[in-house]
C-alpha cells in the first residue's frame, strides 16, 4: 500500500489507501458488483477495482485487479476523476478509469428477475445496470461523485452574451433559434446573458427553459443573472459565480427551494475548490486553461497547474478557457470530465457522432 501525500482535511490521520476503480461500460450500461458484508462498506454496490500496489501505475494496478476479480481483459481505458474520500475509519484515494474496450469472461445483461445471480471470481454478485438507474443502488459515499461524472458529459456549453444595448424582437428571436440548434447538439448549457434588462431576460429564459425541456437538456442558469423563481422552477439548476459561490445566504435559499436541482461553480483557485468540495456541489469548471480573446490580459494557469488544482476537487471538473472540441481528450489525460467553452461551442456539435465513452 503506498503512502500518500497526507491531506489537511484528513481527520482520522490515517494513511490513505490508493485504489484504483474501473467503470466498465457497454452501451449504456455499467458493470456493478457488491462487496461482501464483512469487508469495509460491507454489503452496498461498487465500481469494481482495487488497491494500487507500490510502483503500479493506476492502469497497471486495475488490469490486474479486473482480471483477478472478474476475469476480464483491459483493452482500453481513459481517466473519468480522481478524489479522496475520508470516512470516520478510513481514507480513500479513488483513481477512476473508464473501460470501453474488453475481452474475456462475458457477463449476460438481464433485464428481468434472476434466479441466480451472476458472480465474478471471487464469488461477488455481478451485474450490467442501466447509467440511469444507477441512483437506484446504495453505493458507498465515496463513489456519488463517480455517478455524478458518469451522468455528465465531455462538453458543457456556455451561452455567449450578445452585447446588444437594445436588442429588438427580431434578434431574441435569433438568439433563441441559435440556442435550440444548440440543444440538438449539447447535454448540458449554462445560460450567461448580462446585456438584457429584467424584462426581456425573464422573457428568454421562459422560453429557453421551455426548448430545454422539450429537448430534454440540462440548462442551468448563471447566478449573476436578475430572474424569477419562477424560473428556477423550470430548469435545472444554477451555476454560480465566483462571488456567489461563498454566499451562504444565496446557496441557502436556493437549496431550500430547489434542493433537488443541480449546482454548479466557477473556481479560480484551490481555496474556491476547498469551498465547492464543501458545498458537495455537482460540478465545477477551473479556468482560465489557455488565453482567450475575451479576457487577453488574464494569464492562463497552463495544463499542469489546472492538474493541480483538479486533483483537491471531489467532483467532476470541466477545464474552461481557450477550450475547443479537439481539447477534450487533452483535458481528460489532466484529470478533468471534459472542456467548457463558449465560441467554439455555440451552434456548434461536439463530436456527434462520437459514443460517450
Amino acid at each position: 500500500m503506498p503512502n500518500i501525500e497526507p491531506d489537511n482535511n484528513n481527520k482520522n490521520n490515517n494513511t490513505v489507501v490508493h485504489v484504483a476503480v474501473a467503470v466498465i461500460v457497454k452501451g449504456n450500461r455499467v458493470l456493478i458488483s457488491k462487496r461482501a458484508k464483512n469487508v469495509h462498506q460491507g454489503g452496498l454496490w461498487e465500481f469494481p477495482g482495487g488497491k494500487v500496489d507500490p510502483g503500479e501505475s493506476i492502469e497497471q494496478a486495475l488490469i490486474r485487479e479486473i482480471k483477478e476479480e472478474l476475469g476480464i481483459e483491459v483493452k482500453k481505458t481513459r481517466p473519468l476523476i480522481k478524489l479522496i474520500h475520508h470516512y470516520p475509519d478510513k481514507s480513500v484515494l479513488l483513481d477512476t478509469l473508464i473501460i470501453s474496450q474488453f475481452s474475456g469472461r462475458q457477463y449476460q445483461i438481464n433485464d428481468g428477475y434472476e434466479k441466480q445471480p451472476q458472480q465474478g471470481l471471487e464469488g461477488q454478485t455481478v451485474k450490467w445496470v442501466k447509467l440511469n438507474d444507477l441512483t437506484n443502488y446504495s453505493f458507498p459515499l465515496a463513489n456519488k461523485p463517480i455517478i455524478n461524472a458518469l451522468h455528465l458529459p465531455d462538453s458543457y456549453l456556455i451561452s455567449p452574451d450578445p452585447f446588444s444595448e437594445k436588442p429588438d424582437s427580431q434578434y431574441l428571436t435569433q438568439f433563441l433559434d441559435e440556442f435550440s440548434h444548440s440543444c440538438d447538439y449539447h447535454q448540458v448549457i449554462q445560460l450567461r446573458i448580462k446585456s438584457f434588462n429584467n424584462a426581456q431576460l425573464n422573457k428568454v429564459l421562459k422560453h429557453a427553459c421551455e426548448i430545454a425541456q422539450k429537448k430534454q437538456v440540462r440548462l442551468l442558469l448563471n447566478s449573476s443573472m436578475c430572474f424569477d423563481d419562477d424560473i428556477l422552477y423550470a430548469c435545472s439548476g444554477i451555476h454560480l459565480t465566483s462571488i456567489h459561490l461563498y454566499d451562504d445566504d444565496f446557496i441557502a435559499h436556493y437549496r431550500t427551494h430547489f434542493a433537488h436541482k443541480m449546482i454548479a461553480a466557477s473556481c479560480h483557485c484551490r481555496q474556491d475548490i476547498e469551498r465547492a468540495n464543501e458545498l458537495e456541489l455537482d460540478f465545477i469548471v477551473i479556468s482560465p486553461v489557455k488565453q482567450t480573446t475575451s479576457h487577453p490580459n488574464q494569464a492562463p494557469i497552463g495544463w499542469e497547474q489546472f492538474k493541480t488544482l483538479t486533483d483537491d476537487a471531489k467532483i467532476p471538473v470541466f477545464a474552461l478557457g481557450g477550450m475547443k472540441p479537439g481539447d477534450i481528450k487533452e483535458a481528460q489525460s489532466y484529470g478533468a470530465q471534459g472542456i467548457a467553452a463558449i465560441s467554439s461551442l455555440w451552434k456548434a456539435s461536439v463530436n456527434d457522432t462520437q459514443d460517450k465513452f
